[in-house]
């Protein structure tokens, strides 16, 4: 026995601090992501119309490219934060198995938060970019000082989809820590199976609706919460019998 113990508490945060500043490469990842949706963002439609005496050109433009980048980046970042190479990194300190997950989770959780207010401050670059391109008239667009409310509740219910999805791949990568045979399994019954329409509605469809369709930002936050847990907990128990590193 030992005069001083680590405590769970003081593991996890050097845990976390180490993994913000040695996994530099997922903020690389992030930004890259986010630029090549605002890439897509530029060309999402346009036209032209008009009479003998007046053509009007419009080109329609979006930031939701870049939330949706933004989305597939969290979810193959939980997936790649429970590769090999980035669980032996846990072998540097003294450590179990939750406290290798807690760290990761809150560092899943500040990279989703960050992540998801830069994706919708997206609209404003490619806004600003437009007006130095050319002199612009935007019929509809919501910002922060045209509606604030609405630009607010738009950063906030992106952060909190970019935390469900990062969930979703952390679970995801950890069923493959146990076997890569789950890979195919997972492959058909997320996208083969729904195509068939075996069940009636498929599972992809299912969380579409229980999350899309929810118009109240506090009981949708209460639901990922509530969801984000179940997952944790999930990975917790699928690898609390394997070694930190093998």
């Amino acid at each position: 026995m030992y005069l001083t113990e680590p405590r769970l508490t003081d593991i996890v945060k050097k845990q976390f601090l180490y993994k913000l500043n040695a996994y530099t490469g997922v903020f690389s990842s992030l930004l890259i992501m986010q630029l090549i949706g605002l890439f897509f963002g530029f060309n999402t439609g346009g036209g032209s119309s008009g009479s003998e005496s007046l053509t009007i050109n419009w080109r329609s433009l979006s930031g939701d490219m870049a939330v949706i980048f933004t989305l597939f980046w969290a979810f193959s970042t939980g997936i790649l934060i429970t590769t090999l190479a980035y669980r032996n990194d846990a072998f540097s300190f003294v450590s179990t198995r939750l406290s290798h997950h807690v760290s990761s989770f809150l560092f899943l959780l500040v990279m989703s938060c960050i992540a998801g207010i830069t994706a919708p401050l997206a609209s404003s670059v490619i806004k600003l970019i437009s007006l130095f391109q050319h002199n612009a008239v935007f019929i509809e667009t919501s910002g922060l000082f045209a509606s604030p409310v609405d630009f607010f509740i738009r950063i906030a219910t992106a952060v909190i989809y970019t935390i469900l999805f990062a969930g979703f791949g952390y679970v995801i990568g950890s069923l493959i820590q146990l076997s890569k045979l789950v890979i195919p399994f997972l492959v058909i019954g997320l996208f083969i199976l729904p195509l068939f329409n075996i069940s009636g509605t498929g599972f992809i469809e299912y969380m579409v609706i229980f999350f899309g369709f929810e118009t109240s930002l506090l009981i949708f936050l209460v639901k990922v919460l509530i969801t984000v847990l179940v997952l944790f907990a999930i990975s917790v128990a699928i690898t609390n019998k394997t070694e930190v590193r093998k």
